[in-house]
C-alpha cells in the first residue's frame, strides 16, 4: 500500500492534466472530406483541426490527425510568392503540429519537447497568434517541471502569465496560475501553491449554470490541490473544506474514480479533525464508488492507516488485511512491503507479537524476493573476473616493460655511434663552407662600398621627392577633413533646428486659447455648473501636462496621442460653446501601445478644421478624425462638415506657421522632400461642398 506522502503524489499525478471533453460532432463527416483530394489546403486545414477538436488529446486518432498536418503546411511554406494572409494559415498549422508533437513528447519523456515547443512558438509568432504561442509557453513549463528543471519551469510559467496579464485574458492567468501552483507543490511550497492556485480561481467565478463540464472537473482539482497543501501544512480545517468544495465539483460531473480519491482525502482530513464517525462514513462511500481491485486496495489501505492513527487497532488491522489481501493478488510488491510494514506496527503495539513477527518476517520475505541472492552471485562472479582480468593484464604490462628496456638500450647504442659519425662529417662540411663564406663577405665588401656611395646620392633626391609628395598629401587630407568637418556642423545645425521647430511648435500654447479656456472655466464656477467646472478644469490640466511632459520626447505611443487629443477637443468643445461634436475612430487591427509615433503631428490640422472649417457653424458641426493601416502604412484623416477648402478666408499666422512646422517634422522623419499633405473637400451628391478632408501618412515605429 501506498503511504501518506506517495497519495499525495498519486493524486497528484492524476489531477495535474485536464481531461478534453470531445464535442458531439460526426467523425465520419470528417473523414469524407478528409478523402476529397481536390478540396483546399484551407478546408484540409480546417477540417484536421476540427477532427483534433473531437478526439481526446494524444489519443491515437488525435495523433493521427495532426500528423496528417505536416505535408500540408510543408508544401504550403515551400511555396514563392505566397498571400501573407494564406502563409499565416500555414504557419498557423505548423504551430498546431509542433505544439502537439511536443505535448506527445513531453507525456513520453521525450527530450526533443523543448524544441518542438519553440517551432510552435516561432510559427504562432509569426502568424500572429499570440494567445496560442502563450499556450507553448505554457507547454514548454510544463515539461520542465516534468524534469524537475525549477528555474526553466517557473522562467516560462511566469513568461506566459505576463502576456496573459497584459492582454487581461482571464482564462490564460487561470491555467498559468493551475500550473505554478501544481509546481509549487511538487517542490512542497506549500504556502506559495496555495497563493497561486486560489489566484486560478476568479475565473470560474460565475453562476453555476454556466458551468461547464471541463470547468467543474478543474475546479474540483484547484481545491483538492489547495486541500492537499493545507493537509502539509496542518491546517486541516482549511483542508477539509476545500476537499469538501473538490467534492462537491467532481459529484456533479459523476465520476466515480475522482469522487472515490476525494471522499478517501475528506476520510484522512475528518480523521485528523477527530470526527472518527464521519470520516469512517466517507471510506464506506468511496469504497462503494470502486469498481475494480487497485482502487479498493487504496480505499482499504487508506481505512487502515487512519485507524491505526487513532489507535483503533482492530479496525486498522481489519482494513490492512484486507487490503494487503488484494497487493497480493494484484502482485503489486512495493504496496506488500508498505502494508506488511504497517501491520507490524499494528500487531505490536495492540499486543499481537506472534502476527507482528509473521508480518515483520512477511516482510523480510518481500525485500529478498527482489533478487538479492541473485545480485549476490552476480557480484561474486564479477569479481572473480575482474581479479583474473587484473592478474593477466598486470602480467602483460611486466612482459612489456621488459621488451621496451631491452629496445631502448639498442637504440641508444645506435644513437651514440649514428652521432659519432655525423659530428666527424658535419665539421668538414663546417671547415669547406667557412672558408667559401670568408671569400664572399670579402667580395660582397667592395660591391657594398661602391653601391653606398651610388645610394646616398640616390637617397638624397628621393627625400626631397618624398618632402614635397607629403606636403602635397596633407595638403588634401586637410582639405577633406575640413570639408567633412563643415558637413557635419550643418547637419548638426539642420537636426538641432528641426528639434528647437519641433519643441517650440510643441511647447507653445496659443495664450487666446489658455486664456479663454480659464474664463469659460470661470464662467461655469460663476453658474453654479461645479461639476462641468471641474471636469474641464481636470482635462485642461491634463492636457497641459501632456503638452509639457511630451515636449521632451521624439516618440509617444498612439494611446497617449489619441488621448491628448480628447482632452484638446472636449476643451474646444466648451470653448466654442458645444457647437460641434467629434469622433477618433481607430482601425480594430491598431494595436495603440505598439504603435510610437511623434507627438502633436495632428493638433494644428485639427484645430484648423475647428477654426476656419466650421467658421459659418453654430451647431450641429462634426469632426470626425480616423487613424488606419494601408499597406503596412498608418494614416491619420481628419474630416470636418464646414465650408471647404478655396474660400477666401485665411489661415492665421500662428496655424500657419504650426502646419509649416509640421509639415518640415514629416519630411524630417520620413526623409522624403516630396511629401504631401492631401486636402481635399468632400462634396455632396448635388455637387455641392459639404466638408473639408486632411489626410497624411504618419512615421511610425512598431514596438512588440
Amino acid at each position: 500500500m501506498l503511504n501518506c506522502k506517495h497519495l499525495v503524489s498519486f493524486l497528484l499525478l492524476l489531477f495535474i492534466s485536464l481531461p478534453v471533453y470531445s464535442q458531439n460532432k460526426t467523425i465520419d463527416s470528417i473523414e469524407t472530406i478528409l478523402a476529397n483530394r481536390k478540396i483546399s489546403d484551407t478546408t484540409r486545414i480546417n477540417t484536421i483541426i476540427a477532427g483534433m477538436d473531437n478526439t481526446i488529446m494524444l489519443s491515437k486518432a488525435h495523433v493521427a490527425y495532426y500528423n496528417q498536418l505536416l505535408p500540408v503546411f510543408t508544401k504550403g511554406l515551400a511555396m514563392p510568392n505566397l498571400h501573407p494572409k494564406v502563409k499565416q494559415i500555414y504557419q498557423f498549422a505548423a504551430g498546431v503540429y509542433y505544439y502537439n508533437t511536443a505535448k506527445k513528447e513531453t507525456s513520453e519523456g521525450n527530450k526533443n519537447a523543448p524544441i518542438h515547443f519553440d517551432e510552435a512558438i516561432k510559427y504562432w509568432k509569426a502568424s500572429k497568434d499570440y494567445k496560442p504561442m502563450a499556450l507553448a509557453l505554457v507547454g514548454k513549463g510544463t515539461y520542465y517541471r516534468h524534469i524537475a528543471d525549477w528555474p526553466n519551469t517557473f522562467k516560462y510559467f511566469f513568461e506566459a502569465l505576463k502576456f496573459y496579464e497584459s492582454i487581461h485574458n482571464e482564462s490564460g492567468i487561470s491555467t498559468v496560475n493551475m500550473e505554478i501552483g501544481t509546481a509549487c507543490i511538487a517542490q512542497q511550497d506549500w504556502n506559495k501553491a496555495i497563493v497561486h492556485l486560489k489566484k486560478a480561481l476568479p475565473y470560474y467565478d460565475v453562476p453555476e449554470s454556466e458551468l461547464r463540464k471541463s470547468d467543474r472537473h478543474s475546479l474540483a482539482v484547484i481545491h483538492n490541490n489547495i486541500g492537499t497543501s493545507y493537509t502539509r501544512l496542518k491546517n486541516f480545517t482549511e483542508a477539509h473544506n476545500n476537499f469538501l468544495k473538490a467534492y462537491y465539483y467532481i459529484k456533479k460531473n459523476k465520476d466515480p474514480q475522482a469522487e472515490s480519491i476525494i471522499l478517501v482525502q475528506l476520510a484522512q482530513s475528518s480523521s485528523e479533525l477527530g470526527k472518527l464517525t464521519e470520516s469512517e462514513d466517507y471510506l464506506k462511500r468511496a469504497l462503494d464508488l470502486c469498481n475494480d481491485d487497485i482502487s479498493r486496495q487504496g480505499v482499504y489501505g487508506s481505512a487502515a492507516r487512519i485507524n491505526y492513527k487513532n489507535k483503533n487497532y482492530d479496525k486498522a488491522a481489519e482494513y490492512g488485511e484486507l487490503s494487503y489481501s488484494l497487493a497480493k493478488k494484484n502482485k503489486n510488491i512495493n504496496s506488500q512491503s508498505g502494508l506488511t510494514s504497517l501491520l507490524y506496527k499494528i500487531y505490536k503495539e495492540s499486543g499481537q507479537y506472534e502476527k507482528a513477527l509473521k508480518m515483520h518476517e512477511a516482510n523480510i520475505v518481500i525485500k529478498d524476493s527482489t533478487n538479492l541472492e541473485a545480485s549476490k552471485n552476480e557480484l561474486a562472479q564479477q569479481e572473480l573476473k575482474y581479479q583474473f582480468e587484473k592478474k593477466e593484464l598486470q602480467q602483460k604490462i611486466l612482459q612489456q616493460k621488459k621488451v621496451t628496456a631491452v629496445e631502448l638500450e639498442a637504440q641508444k647504442k645506435m644513437a651514440l655511434e649514428t652521432s659519432k659519425n655525423k659530428l666527424a662529417r658535419q665539421q668538414l662540411v663546417y671547415d669547406f663552407e667557412k672558408k667559401q663564406l670568408n671569400q664572399k663577405l670579402a667580395q660582397e665588401k667592395k660591391v657594398a662600398a661602391i653601391k653606398l656611395i651610388s645610394e646616398k646620392k640616390t637617397a638624397v633626391k628621393n627625400n626631397w621627392l618624398i618632402a614635397v609628395s607629403s606636403v602635397f598629401l596633407l595638403s588634401l587630407l586637410g582639405a577633406y577633413f575640413y570639408y567633412r568637418n563643415n558637413k557635419q556642423k550643418q547637419a548638426i545645425t539642420v537636426l538641432e533646428k528641426n528639434q528647437i521647430k519641433q519643441k517650440l511648435l510643441i511647447t507653445q500654447m496659443n495664450p487666446h486659447f489658455i486664456f479663454n479656456s480659464i474664463q469659460n472655466i470661470r464662467s461655469l464656477i460663476n453658474n453654479r455648473q461645479n461639476d462641468d467646472a471641474v471636469n474641464y478644469l481636470g482635462k485642461f490640466s491634463k492636457l497641459t501636462r501632456q503638452i509639457l511632459e511630451h515636449s521632451n520626447q521624439n516618440y509617444i505611443s498612439l494611446a497617449e496621442e489619441v488621448e491628448m487629443l480628447e482632452n484638446y477637443l472636449a476643451i474646444q468643445q466648451l470653448l466654442y460653446e458645444n457647437k460641434f461634436i467629434f469622433n477618433i475612430r481607430i482601425e480594430e487591427n491598431i494595436d495603440t501601445e505598439s504603435i510610437f509615433l511623434p507627438p502633436m503631428l495632428a493638433q494644428p490640422y485639427i484645430e484648423n478644421a475647428i477654426k476656419h472649417g466650421l467658421s459659418n457653424t453654430t451647431e450641429n458641426g462634426k469632426i470626425d478624425i480616423h487613424y488606419y493601416l494601408k499597406e503596412e502604412k498608418l494614416y491619420f484623416e481628419v474630416t470636418d462638415n464646414g465650408k471647404g477648402f478655396g474660400t477666401d478666408e485665411k489661415i492665421s499666422n500662428h496655424k500657419s506657421l504650426a502646419m509649416t512646422i509640421t509639415k518640415e517634422r514629416l519630411v524630417s522623419y520620413t526623409k522624403n522632400k516630396d511629401f504631401i499633405v492631401q486636402t481635399n473637400n468632400v462634396i455632396a451628391s448635388d455637387g455641392t461642398i459639404e466638408g473639408a478632408k486632411v489626410a497624411f501618412e504618419v512615421p511610425y515605429i512598431y514596438e512588440s
